[in-house]
């Protein structure tokens, strides 16, 4: 049933050419962590200089706007966090390809989630990670059900993303849960424009239906089994 589900990283938005450059490639273990503890403190700075920026326009930030409309100021810190967390992808991006160098499931690179949590406490709306965050729980931290509640919250914030609804059918019906499970894939389908990822949306609604039906069978017949031995 879990193999029906296992979708490539091509449906993930990760499927950009892997590249890496000649630099990188000869730079000792230490350097390269040495680099990386410089780019987090970078990003951690960044990040606190946010916070103190947008405290400071909510302090500032008046009550009742003139002509009903919003602060500049406010509107300007807002998109910062946008901005700062596309930065931070293109560099989860750049992590994911030097993953892939040594590793062949990149859903299973936990050291990922840390930066993708930054990503989506930015940028609540930032699909792409919140995709690729389900599925390194589910198969990273081998934990299903803490991805449907990722995805939950995910889903919450973006109601009309498709994806979303696509990958949390697809962990649901690992889980067994072929309702809620149906439920997400019928909205993946009606929300989905595409032609192609439509069709794949029908498919995967039907092969719900189908594992649901195999497990309503298979439950029925246990029960029957029981019966049968306790009337012996």
């Amino acid at each position: 049933m879990v193999a029906a589900f296992n979708y490539g990283a091509n449906d993930l938005g990760l499927h950009r050419k892997h590249t890496i450059s000649e630099g990188f490639a000869k730079m000792t273990h230490t350097q390269k962590v040495k680099r990386r503890v410089l780019v987090w403190c970078a990003m951690a700075a960044l990040l606190c200089g946010i916070s103190i920026a947008e405290n400071a326009v909510q302090l500032h930030r008046p009550t009742v706007c003139d002509s009903g409309q919003t602060s500049s100021i406010y509107a300007l810190a807002g998109e910062f966090r946008v901005v700062f967390a596309n930065l931070l992808w293109i560099k989860a991006e750049k992590y994911h390809h030097e993953y892939l160098l040594k590793h062949r499931n990149w859903s299973e690179n936990k050291e990922l989630m840390a930066l993708l949590d930054i990503i989506t406490a930015l940028d609540p709306h930032f699909v792409e990670a919140y995709e690729v965050g389900a599925y390194i729980l589910a198969n990273g931290y081998n934990d299903p059900v803490r991805a449907t509640t990722y995805l939950d919250r995910a889903i919450a914030y973006n109601p009309d993303s498709w994806e979303l609804h696509n990958i949390a059918a697809i962990m649901f019906a690992r889980l067994g849960k072929f309702e809620p499970a149906l439920k997400h894939a019928r909205s993946a389908y009606e929300l989905c424009t595409d032609a192609f990822y439509r069709t794949r949306n029908l498919r995967l609604i039907r092969t719900i239906r189908r594992l649901a039906t195999e497990s309503q069978t298979r439950d029925k017949n246990l029960n029957q089994r029981s019966e049968n031995r306790s009337a012996l």
